[in-house]
């Protein structure tokens, strides 16, 4: 079977959830690892990818060692570099217009993070890893361990929407833990061929009042 099945997670809630995280790297809230285990629960898997930042690598390892299967780090799979804004307060990226948050949200491949990654950049490291992934891992099922912001690109990829402003970003629901599930088929000429399959939210978190 010439066809490797992608199957990408959202890390659960982090601490600093307040922040823009890309390279600010907290770790997992007790929330955040309820939240991952219940969504990871019944899949199926041959080969675990995580995002180095430990709020995906801390769980990848875990869920590896429990499961007895393969766990690797990859740099292509963590968030966007977002440069000066890293780490900053969201609301006041958006309360400061001179920062320039609000432009880049609604054209992130005109406008970048200061000193940070472009959407470019992100969308061609992410490429990269899928096309290699697909060729290396042929007839595999993949559980990556990954952010909301490159879960979007990919999403925006194989809907071939990565030119159109901003859809990937306001458009579409993301919460933590939540899935996205695509296919790549390889024909005869080694052409490849991509296709969505689902995107699955995060199952809800019970949170005890006593």
């Amino acid at each position: 079977m010439n066809t490797t099945e992608f199957i990408i997670m959202r890390h659960g809630l982090p601490e600093q959830a307040d922040c823009l995280l890309g390279r600010t790297n907290p770790p997992l809230t007790t929330i955040g690892w309820q939240q991952m285990y219940r969504s990871s629960a019944a899949l199926e898997y041959d080969l675990i990818i995580s995002s180095p930042r430990q709020r995906c690598s801390a769980f990848a390892q875990q869920l590896a060692q429990q499961h007895q299967c393969p766990c690797e780090l990859d740099d292509a799979w963590q968030e966007l570099d977002f440069g000066d804004w890293d780490g900053m307060k969201i609301q006041q990226l958006w309360l400061q217009d001179e920062l320039g948050y609000p432009q880049y949200w609604q054209q992130p491949f005109v406008y970048s993070p200061p000193n940070g990654e472009s959407s470019q950049q992100l969308l061609s490291r992410m490429t990269r890893a899928i096309t290699t992934l697909a060729v290396k891992h042929t007839g595999k099922r993949l559980l990556i361990i990954s952010h909301a912001g490159v879960m979007r690109m990919a999403l925006a990829w194989l809907l071939n929407t990565h030119q159109q402003r901003n859809p990937h970003l306001s458009r579409v629901e993301l919460d933590h833990a939540a899935i996205l599930r695509f296919n790549v088929f390889i024909d005869q000429d080694e052409q490849q061929w991509p296709q969505l399959q689902a995107l699955i939210p995060a199952p809800p978190i019970s949170i005890s009042r006593e």
